[in-house]
């Protein structure tokens, strides 16, 4: 005769089980972040050294495909800054898999490098301000979105 779990018992015990999987694939990440340290350094330590944190963010984090390096570089004149073109210079000479996003919305563009090594996102936001980029209309859009209530009888 098969007994049977109490829901809430068997409930606690997958959330047990998932957050063991969940550590073990964090320790897993870190690992291989790890054991990329080294070169990660070497490579690209040299390009950041100026970097102003007080302004700008730098993150890496961690997949099981590749450890990825996230600037966000945040109140700039123009998508012209010395900075900023010395980043896409440096990587642009690295790889050919480039791409590129526009925000309009926030002066934003954003630039995506496919390295052997690493994966780089670089975030370039214009101050709203800045005498050579403004977000410009060029269009109304208008969507057409149901609307529901909930009735009951």
């Amino acid at each position: 005769m098969n007994r049977k779990t109490n829901p809430l018992i068997n409930a606690i015990n997958n959330a047990t089980e998932q957050s063991r999987k969940e550590g073990h694939n964090l320790i897993a990440r870190a690992k291989i972040l790890d054991e990329a340290r080294m070169k990660i350094r070497v490579n690209y330590s040299g390009v950041f050294k100026d970097l102003d944190l007080s302004v700008h963010n730098l993150f890496v984090r961690t997949s099981y495909y590749k450890p990825t390096i996230t600037v966000n570089m945040n109140a700039l004149e123009s998508f012209k800054d010395t900075q900023l073109l010395g980043l896409l210079e440096f990587f642009s000479s690295k790889t050919e898999k480039v791409t590129t996003r526009d925000w309009a919305n926030y002066l934003n563009r954003d630039y995506s490098f496919e390295l052997d090594d690493v994966l780089v996102n670089i975030s370039a936001y214009v101050r709203t301000d800045s005498p050579t980029c403004r977000k410009v209309q060029t269009g109304i859009k208008v969507e057409e979105i149901p609307q529901y209530e909930l009735v009951c009888d």
